[in-house]
């Protein structure tokens, strides 16, 4: 689905309650809120009709509702009425009109759904379609399955922002092992494609004065290694670098807006890339690995391998000099369990920035919920280890704090961290989420 301007006619136009002539009382007898009613079709298109919405949630549910609705009747133009919520509308319907049919059978593809949303204006319509790109961008990366997107085909992908005008470079196993990058490293010993660290930048425009590193986890797929997962729990695990995805995407939709982004503030991005394998090489349980900053880390569980290549990304984006710092995981199991699908986990160190993301998150529409750095739970961390840190205590209890509080060793800088466990992809459908929190949350500027 895509926003354009204008439409010579609709396949199907929605209207709300009240507007235009008006409409009959059965019409709108039993309707809801967020509900979409199909009342007419005809040669010269379908009509429907829903409630006005009151809110942004509202116009969100409307708009998804609308997608379904338009794919359900196969209509390939959809008009719809003004509302004072028309973007948040417009932003839910092109991504629940979203669909990945590159690994379907057949050579044509479906058109482009067209959508025109009245009341949107054209800063509010570029908006739109560049967030929209990202989300696009990151939705076909989390998508991709393990044999098609590895971290080296990951760092193809990015170099394709390039033309953007996003400055892209790519670290390889011997650089990364030169820059001291050894959980990075050792997280991708089992693989045969090796590790990546990739790196792109958004320059300033001006003088950099604040430079905002974004930092994702990307386990392209994951075994669990020798700690291995079950079947059940090992399928799926193409979507383990959802982190990275929404870093990326995040960086698409940048890069189409960056006449927007505050002056003299550097948008860099970090995604750590790697296969957690089994293999002659790989990492075992009771190994100890030294981190970019010094720090040794005795690995107890292979299966705890993105807090590994994030602490590296995250010390090097510091040493890099990142004056603030967001990162992006499906990190922990224990999330889901704490807070579904739908929230996100968010941890921050600085009071100021965690109020700039859910801001940013409520602009978006994606939903957060901050959680404590309650820093005595790292004490089992340090506790019966001949490194500095364990990578796991092995207790599920808290589980998504203790990965902050490892996490929060590796930077110097105010930080927070995102736990997108479940939020990356939904009934197997990868969703983006975590690009618009990260482009309205830049976009925003300094508090």
């Amino acid at each position: 689905m895509q926003l354009v301007d204008s439409l010579e006619r609709a396949d199907l136009s929605l209207t709300f309650a009240g507007t235009g002539a008006g409409h009959p009382e059965r019409l709108t007898r039993g309707l809801e809120a967020g509900e979409v009613r199909l009342i007419s079709r005809g040669e010269d298109g379908d009509a429907a009709l829903a409630l006005t919405p009151e809110n942004p949630q509202d116009a969100r549910e409307l708009g998804a509702a609308l997608a379904k609705l338009a794919r359900e009747l196969k209509a390939e133009t959809v008009k719809v009425t003004a509302t004072d919520h028309a973007a948040a509308l417009a932003s839910a319907a092109l991504a629940a009109g979203w669909q990945d049919r590159r690994y379907k059978g057949g050579d044509e593809q479906p058109a482009a759904l067209q959508l025109q949303v009245d009341g949107l204006d054209a800063a509010a319509a570029a908006h739109l379609r560049g967030v929209a790109a990202g989300v696009t961008f990151a939705r076909e990366l989390v998508s991709a399955p393990a044999n098609h997107l590895n971290p080296a085909t990951m760092a193809r992908e990015a170099q394709t922002l390039s033309s953007h005008g996003v400055e892209v470079e790519v670290w390889d196993g011997p650089t990364i092992e030169a820059r001291g990058m050894g959980l990075l490293a050792a997280v991708a010993a089992g693989s045969a494609a090796g590790p990546r660290l990739i790196r792109l930048t958004l320059p300033a425009q001006g003088a950099a004065t604040r430079i905002i590193a974004l930092v994702g986890k990307g386990i392209t797929f994951d075994t669990g290694g020798y700690s291995l997962k079950t079947g059940a729990g090992m399928y799926g695990m193409k979507n383990d670098m959802g982190g990275a995805g929404a870093v990326l995407g995040a960086m698409r939709a940048l890069a189409e807006l960056r006449g927007r982004i505050p002056k003299g503030t550097e948008i860099r991005a970090y995604v750590a890339a790697a296969e957690n394998m089994v293999g002659p090489h790989a990492m075992r349980p009771g190994d100890v690995y030294r981190a970019a900053n010094g720090k040794t880390v005795e690995v107890t569980n292979t299966d705890a391998e993105g807090r590994l290549v994030l602490a590296d990304a995250l010390a090097v984006a510091c040493d890099e000099g990142a004056t603030e710092l967001v990162d992006l995981a499906t990190l922990t199991g224990v999330k889901v369990a704490a807070l579904g699908n739908d929230i996100a986990a968010l941890f921050c160190s600085d009071a100021t920035l965690a109020a700039r993301l859910k801001a940013g998150a409520e602009a978006a529409g994606e939903l957060v919920w901050e959680l404590p750095l309650h820093g005595a739970y790292l004490k089992s961390y340090r506790k019966n280890t001949i490194a500095d840190l364990k990578n796991s205590d092995m207790v599920p209890a808290g589980g998504s704090i203790k990965a902050a509080l490892f996490l929060q060793q590796f930077v110097t800088r105010p930080w927070a961290h995102l736990d997108i466990a479940g939020n990356a992809a939904k009934e197997d459908v990868a969703t983006g989420w975590g690009v618009g929190t990260l482009v309205e949350y830049v976009l925003a500027g300094e508090a």
